[in-house]
């Protein structure tokens, strides 16, 4: 009976140290504790084992068959064997193994043996993948792991991916955390036909909490060196900046081959927002400068992602604005370089632009009015400069009738513009004042059926102008605002269901004056479809003018999560028009393949195309690409550009890191 007792029932010791000891068989014998199937919990320690032998004198503990080990509730060890110190908590455990639930990670080894904060363990074993079948893991034949920092030392390294061997170190370490930690990041590898052996390797440097350096020292073997360097800085929990300056060198033998006409490139860069710098307002600077666009191409840090490239001209901005109640304060800022010009003295800039703007305020019972000032300050080293003053002020009233299935708006626009200019052979004001009503009659109306909904939206107005002036002075930023007698159609409506969703509206403006040659003005339209995984959308307008379709964007596809198929159309008349064809199909759960194509109707050309594989695991991922586009380039005959074709390969072991190599195949001039 007492063996019965023994078997089923657990005895529990509880000890002055907050010991506890659970056991299906336990045995106290001077200052020995013997327990068969047992627990043995301490603070922050939880061990289990087949035989737990724990000795009250030396404060340690003896473990044999299936230990199990719980530390802090994020590190779990298993082993056959185990010698635990409670009094320096130093741990043996043969063979060992460890799993942490903050990061997945698990290590397996010969034997570990702990002291103080460091983990020694022999023939080590890790990776994230599952332990029974890992895709990836790293063997070493020694290593050290600190607990503490989470760091890993490892001591004649193997990769193996899929079992088959793919990289040896004679040592590697890595974190298996996030946290910030100076020293070097994993390098920046490719290969190029025409600029040689591309390599980058990066430096971080930590200065406390809040900043950051990273110096990229680049090279292309065939083609020049360069560095770039980037600091990065919070003062605050809305902040963020960040500056850049770098330079590329460009060797004279490659400058010459492409007819290049900077053979340095250099700029810098200052990005900096803050969404609470005062009180309720936020700043956005972003300010550039660079020889040419080469500059940003060279920069390792922006690695594939060149489609920016197309525009030549670098533009910088700077936006702040403040709300206090109904007020609302900004200022902002662009300045514009092309560097297609030598000389940039005679390109307009904005600097800066005022505006104040009083939100709709309701003095009255369904009366609102609203304040909108703006001033533009146009300048440049040589040429005319301008000063553009506008004002703003609209008053509207509204009814609601028929119990409230129709609605009346009257609404009287007070508009006031004025431009200075000045230059060496101009000075002289334009101006003009407009007073403008507008009375519109509309209707929301909803309707609820057995499957769907339907709302509708329709509209007239009826708009003219009461008061206009004009002085005999004219410029190209003065505008025409004064409105024409017209009237306005105008309709959305909304169509839901379970499975479908319809959206379409459409508006159109018939002038009234009789001596307008153009009585009907462009006419909008704009219909999204989304039916299952299908969706449509198409802005569409259309000149009575010219007789056919001044804008058209057109985009059709199919999105169900596994794969996609997307056309997009895009015509501007007399400007641009391109088509793109993009998409993924997702063959199992983890791969997927890609593939991209853009090409230019206007200029005859196929911008770039992509194609690609991709991988992602919780472990571990990898994409693989290839492609082909133009790039612009500054050369002394102009603007140019040259085909290029890339492979892209990307690997990243999870938590480890990864490695980013790209192949870059011969180039040619893109009007060979």
């Amino acid at each position: 009976m007492i063996k019965i007792i023994l078997i089923f029932f657990v005895i529990v010791y509880s000890f002055a140290e907050n010991i506890k000891v659970f056991g299906v068989k336990t045995v106290s014998k001077n200052n020995i504790v013997t327990i068969t199937n047992g627990v043995f919990i301490k603070n922050d320690i939880t061990l289990s084992a087949n035989k737990i032998i724990y000795n009250k004198v030396k404060n340690s503990i003896k473990a044999h068959g299936n230990v199990y080990v719980n530390y802090k509730k994020s590190n779990v060890i298993t082993g056959q064997t185990a010698y635990i110190n409670l009094n320096t908590k130093n741990i043996k455990v043969t063979p060992f193994f460890m799993f942490n639930f903050d990061n997945l990670t698990w290590i397996s080894g010969k034997t570990m043996t702990q002291k103080s904060e460091i983990y020694n363990i022999n023939n080590m074993i890790t990776s994230t993948c599952n332990p029974s079948a890992p895709d990836w893991k790293i063997v070493s034949s020694s290593s050290k792991y600190n607990k503490k920092t989470k760091w890993i030392d490892l001591y004649n390294p193997t990769l193996y991916v899929k079992g088959i061997p793919i990289l040896y170190l004679p040592y590697l370490g890595f974190s298996i955390d996030k946290t910030r930690k100076s020293g070097f990041l994993r390098p920046i590898f490719g290969i190029s036909g025409d600029e040689g052996i591309l390599f980058t390797q990066p430096y971080y440097q930590i200065f406390g909490d809040r900043a950051d350096l990273e110096i990229d020292p680049t090279i292309r073997t065939k083609r020049g060196e360069g560095i770039y360097s980037t600091f990065r800085f919070i003062h605050s929990p809305t902040s963020y900046g960040e500056f850049k300056i770098g330079e590329f060198s460009d060797k004279e033998k490659y400058q010459q081959k492409y007819n290049l006409q900077n053979k340095n490139h250099n700029g810098w860069s200052f990005l900096y927002t803050n969404s609470d710098l005062i009180y309720n307002d936020k700043l956005y600077m972003d300010i550039k400068n660079a020889t040419d666009t080469d500059y940003f191409y060279l920069d390792p840090a922006n690695k594939s992602d060149t489609s920016y490239l197309t525009d030549k001209i670098i533009t910088s901005n700077i936006n702040y604005y403040s709300i206090y109640k109904n007020n609302y304060f900004g200022l902002y800022g662009k300045y514009f370089k092309d560097t297609t010009k030598d000389d940039n003295s005679n390109t307009m800039q904005l600097l800066p632009q005022l505006q104040y703007h009083k939100f709709s305020t309701n003095p009255f019972d369904k009366f609102l009015y609203s304040i909108d000032f703006n001033l533009y300050n146009y300048t440049r080293k040589t040429g005319y400069k301008a000063v553009k003053k506008t004002v703003f002020v609209p008053f509207s009233y509204q009814v609601n009738m028929f119990d409230n299935y129709f609605k009346f708006n009257i609404k009287e626009n007070f508009n006031y513009t004025q431009v200075n200019e000045k230059g060496d052979n101009t000075d002289f004001v334009a101006k003009y004042y407009t007073n403008d009503t507008n009375l519109k009659f509309y209707s929301l109306l909803s309707k609820n059926y057995n499957s769907f909904s339907h709302s509708i939206i329709p509209s007239i107005s009826y708009s003219f102008n009461n008061k206009y002036y004009k002085n005999d002075n004219n410029s190209d930023y003065l505008g025409n605002y004064k409105v024409k007698k017209n009237i306005k159609l105008s309709l959305e409506q909304y169509l839901l269901s379970e499975n479908l969703t319809i959206y379409h509206s459409l508006s159109q403006v018939y002038y009234l004056d009789k001596n307008e040659t153009t009585k009907l003005s462009d006419l909008f339209n704009t219909l999204n479809v989304n039916y299952y995984d299908f969706y449509f959308d198409n802005k569409n307008i259309y000149s009575f003018d010219i007789a056919q379709i001044k804008y058209d964007a057109f985009t059709l596809g199919y999105d169900n999560g596994i794969s996609k198929l997307e056309g997009k159309y895009i015509y501007n008349y007399k400007q641009s028009e391109s088509y793109d064809i993009n998409g993924y199909y997702k063959f199992d759960k983890i791969h997927k393949l890609f593939a991209d194509f853009n090409y230019d109707l206007k200029l005859k050309m196929q911008k770039y195309w992509l194609l690609g594989i991709s991988m992602s695991k919780q472990c571990w991922n990898y994409s693989v690409s290839f492609k082909r586009e133009i790039i612009p380039t500054l050369t002394t005959d102009g603007v140019s550009g040259i085909i290029r074709k890339t492979i892209y390969f990307e690997v990243e072991f999870i938590p480890l890191g990864g490695i980013s190599q790209q192949y870059q195949l011969k180039t040619q001039k893109a009007d060979e």
